[in-house]
């Protein structure tokens, strides 16, 4: 442990000090003899094989032991436990009230003051630099000992040390096969990404057959305990390895629990586990079995985004112009090259809003909605094409999607993505997305699934605030080839949502070679559809082909997946008194359930929308 000896001698503390100590206990020095006393007293060492021998057997010289890890065979039948939940570092206030109370009702600069009286009296400097090198001295110890083993590499393995986590490791390695592991713990268990290394510990080596969480709403658990804390209970057996598991979130009372122990629990597929999060091994948090099984069964019918084995088209993310490093570029110039911001752009709208005065978080920003013969590009900002950084290549000259970056599962909507035109340039709140341009046609696919409520839906239990390019790569995309009928039904109605400017005619023109359009003269108005009505229908027939015919989902699952947007809801009840957009979604599922599908693609060709009309029922069957 490090500890500093008290009584000096003229003997090094050698290893062949501590071998002669081995083999001839009764010759040690007087002052050795004193020091080991001392040192056991105070760390109260713990050696399991010597407490437990009838447990914990070592096995014969030249022969395995059944846990390498350990060097012993046998184990417990079963651990309970309720470790501390505490974080392994210098509490200021628990250190420093024991002489002042007050310390614990001050703010930052009132307990500084106090810590500087305090310790301004040499036996609490004392006690208080001891404080901390005991603490400094076990966090040292738990990580490279050796003892403890599973700590997360890399960034997943930073933070602060949980206890809890040392207890977890411990009572995995004290099991024997076959026993189990039961413990009461915080929720970072199966949340914290510093927790990564036993969750792949658990999930490969053991069977999790149970993990229950729970919230302390109105201190129904521990009183005293703040309301909002969460913990959980898991239960696993030294069997390998995990399938499922059964689990419940978020059990905030007696009756509910009651329920969860009834049967009302949820069967947790392993594999969701490491599709939803493959780096972290993250347990997502689900409210109901349909949530499960919806996410299962997007999962297992495509690749992710970010899968490079998956085949083409791969995705290729490029730096862009930060709104705040990069400020010495913009200028108000007219002849520059519009600046997008996440506010300019909605679902399949890149001219969503435009701006209007003032700057920063003060900046106003006025709608443009359909069917306003003011609708433009109105940005902000400007970058002339002489100031254009190399870092962005050709990207500002390409058709490109782009989807805003701020995103919570508390939104309206979380994931918003958009074909953003050339001669643009995308800020850092608008990444963007290329594909080689052999692929641009997938743009099209790209935006059905990604501006659906069933992506959503999936991005919801990822997402915090941010859109990031794991999570994005995370999500399972179709790869399609561009005969596949499902494309050509999806092709035409994203057209004319996307195409509802001038600066989106060439994109037009170039699909329109696929035969899924008619192509238009340049100086042509814009071809997409400009009426609102039109465009909620053309949305609603594109999320169901998306649900239906891409993951799968029946129109009772759909149903489910609309009724988690609230916001959409409430808006929609204010405004018709209904819920329209799951009323005409749903309308057209019905619609397309009269046609006779098959999950086979071949086997099916839907006939090209011209732009001017649209009709779901006109799918042809070979």
């Amino acid at each position: 442990m490090g500890e500093a000896r008290t009584t000096r001698s003229a003997d090094p503390l050698t290893e062949a000090a501590f071998r002669r100590l081995e083999e001839s206990p009764d010759r040690c020095a007087d002052w050795m003899l004193t020091e080991v006393r001392r040192l056991t007293e105070r760390y109260r060492f713990f050696h399991w094989h010597l407490e437990f021998p009838d447990v914990f057997r070592l096995p014969a010289s030249n022969v395995t032991p059944d846990n390498p890890e350990t060097g012993w065979n046998g184990g417990f039948d079963l651990v309970l436990g309720n470790p501390p939940w505490d974080i392994l570092s210098p509490d200021t206030k628990e250190f420093f009230s024991t002489y002042d109370p007050q310390i614990r009702a001050e703010d930052r600069n009132g307990q500084a003051r106090i810590m500087e009286r305090l310790l301004a009296d040499p036996l609490i400097g004392a006690r208080w630099r001891t404080y901390q090198r005991d603490i400094y001295v076990q966090a040292h110890f738990f990580r490279n000992s050796r003892l403890y083993r599973l700590f997360a590499s890399g960034n997943l393995g930073a933070g602060h040390l949980n206890i809890f986590r040392m207890f977890v490791e411990a009572a995995l390695y004290l099991t024997k096969d076959g026993g189990y592991t039961t413990q009461i713990i915080p929720d970072s268990f199966y949340l914290g990404a510093n927790c990564m290394a036993i969750r792949e510990r658990v999930l490969s080596y053991h069977t999790l057959t149970h993990l229950w969480s729970f919230q302390n709403f109105g201190e129904v658990w521990f009183p005293g305990i703040y309301y909002r804390m969460k913990f959980c209970l898991y239960a696993a057996k030294k069997t390998p390895a995990t399938k499922r598991f059964s689990s419940a979130f978020n059990i905030r009372s007696q009756a509910q629990l009651a329920e969860v122990v009834a049967g009302a629990d949820l069967a947790y597929p392993i594999e969701l586990v490491r599709e939803f999060s493959p780096d972290a091994l993250a347990i997502m948090e689900f409210d109901d079995q349909r949530e499960i099984d919806i996410s299962s069964k997007m999962y297992v019918r495509w690749p992710k985004l970010g899968d490079a084995r998956a085949g083409p088209p791969f995705r290729e993310y490029r730096r862009k112009v930060d709104m705040g490093n990069d400020r010495n570029l913009f200028t108000e110039d007219p002849a520059g090259l519009p600046v997008y911001e996440g506010r300019m752009v909605g679902h399949y709208d890149h001219r969503a809003k435009g701006y209007k005065s003032g700057c920063g978080r003060s900046a106003e920003w006025e709608e443009f909605p359909f069917g306003d013969p003011g609708k433009r590009i109105q940005p902000q900002w400007r970058v002339l094409e002489h100031d254009l950084p190399a870092k962005l290549g050709d990207r500002p000259f390409r058709y490109r999607i782009g989807f805003c970056d701020v995103a919570s599962p508390t939104n309206e909507r979380s994931l918003t993505a958009v074909l953003i035109p050339g001669q643009t340039i995308a800020g850092h709140k608008v990444p963007t997305i290329t594909f080689p341009s052999a692929y641009e046609w997938s743009y099209l696919l790209w935006l059905a699934v990604a501006n659906s409520f069933t992506m959503d839906f999936l991005v919801r239990k990822k997402v915090s605030l941010t859109m990031s390019y794991t999570i994005m790569d995370s999500l399972p995309f179709p790869r399609l080839p561009i005969k596949d009928p499902r494309v050509a039904a999806l092709a035409p109605r994203v057209l004319q949502l996307t195409c509802i400017g001038q600066e989106m005619i060439l994109f037009w023109n170039a699909m329109a070679a696929h035969g899924w359009v008619e192509s238009v003269p340049e100086s042509a108005p814009a071809p997409g559809a400009s009426d609102p009505e039109h465009r909620l229908q053309l949305t609603a027939e594109i999320e169901v082909i998306v649900a239906r015919d891409l993951f799968g989902l029946t129109a009772d699952e759909l149903d489910y997946v609309l009724e988690t947007f609230p916001i959409v809801k409430r808006r929609d009840i204010r405004k018709h008194g209904d819920f329209r957009t799951k009323l005409m979604i749903l309308a057209a599922y019905a619609t397309f359930q009269t046609i006779k599908t098959t999950d086979e693609p071949q086997q099916t060709r839907v006939t090209p929308l011209s732009q001017h009309g649209h009709d779901p029922r006109q799918v042809e069957t070979l």
